[in-house]
């Protein structure tokens, strides 16, 4: 069995325990008169990898190591808004959401890290010193430095069968609508964060925020960093920038939403299908861009006016 996943299950398992409210580690007994106190055993690594695998098990997380993926159980969204997350938890922002999955966030984070992701670091946002003047600010000059999350990226595809029975699968990025190209989004990454745990009444122990606020994966920069992961784009400061594209399926279509520690041959195509299309748009001619390139068109939807600074998510 490997070493280094039993260690990342046994980091996983205390996280839970954590979020949970279970005790991690047992309580030692009463130690006999005259006698010092037994020292508490260290969970035995191979019970925790089955506890931590048994309780995916119960949130429909397949946690696949030789395949380096985390797959849970989804459905389409129908959105009302603009979208912000790419997945939610049912509890999350379903007005601006694409993805739906009952599947808790704290034991979906504990497969994450299971699967080795890194946590990375959430945008920043600090003032110019000094500030721009108001004639600078007319004239098109930012007033905000925006630094990008930094951290190793991941890779998400999207699976289900369609009415005629077929098996297909697609890059997340195909699915995301770039409302300012009116194409499949392009030029992105994605950033693990992991969430964080806070307090959210006062005098309370710390919680797993996800688990109460229910926002998976952002599309946007959004603070603070509670949810698990987040887009990098050079637009991900603009909060309506984002609507869905022809590929998505139909409200309430069940998919798999499937997280990948490596680059898929799915995304290596793409790159190349996304290289293909600049070149030949360079040089004046038309190329056949696929899903990465003039298939995605936008469901039927007016474009709404455009935020320019990066959002706070303060809630549903």
């Amino acid at each position: 069995m490997n070493v280094q996943l039993l260690s990342v299950s046994l980091s996983s398992w205390l996280l839970l325990a954590t979020c949970t409210g279970q005790t991690p580690l047992p309580a030692p007994g009463q130690p006999a008169p005259g006698q010092p106190a037994p020292k508490a055993q260290d969970p035995d690594p191979a019970t925790v990898l089955a506890e931590v695998v048994q309780q995916m098990q119960k949130e429909g997380i397949a946690f696949d190591p030789k395949a380096q993926t985390v797959a849970v159980k989804a459905i389409v969204n129908q959105p009302q808004d603009p979208i912000e997350y790419l997945l939610i938890h049912k509890k999350g922002k379903r007005h601006e959401a694409i993805f739906v999955t009952k599947s808790k966030p704290s034991v979906l984070n504990a497969a994450l890290l299971m699967l080795g992701l890194q946590p990375g670091k959430n945008a920043t946002v600090t003032e110019k010193t000094p500030l721009p003047t108001l004639e600078e600010v007319q004239a098109g000059v930012d007033p905000l430095i925006v630094t990008p999350p930094q951290g190793t990226p991941f890779f998400m595809t999207v699976r289900w069968t369609t009415p005629e029975g077929k098996a297909v699968e697609h890059c997340v990025e195909d699915m995301v609508l770039d409302l300012g190209t009116q194409q499949a989004i392009a030029d992105c990454s994605w950033i693990y964060l992991g969430g964080r745990l806070a307090r959210i009444y006062k005098n309370e122990p710390e919680v797993y925020v996800a688990d109460f606020e229910g926002n998976l994966v952002s599309v946007c920069y959004l603070s603070p960093d509670n949810h698990l992961g987040t887009m990098v784009h050079k637009n991900a400061r603009d909060d309506q920038n984002w609507w869905t594209t022809t590929l998505v399926p139909p409200a309430d279509t069940e998919v798999e939403f499937v997280f990948h520690k490596e680059e898929t041959p799915l995304h290596k195509e793409r790159s190349k299908k996304l290289a293909a299309a600049a070149k030949a748009a360079a040089d004046g001619a038309p190329a056949d861009g696929g899903a990465a390139g003039k298939e995605p068109e936008p469901k039927p939807e007016p474009k709404p006016e455009p935020k320019k600074e990066p959002k706070k998510d303060g809630g549903k």
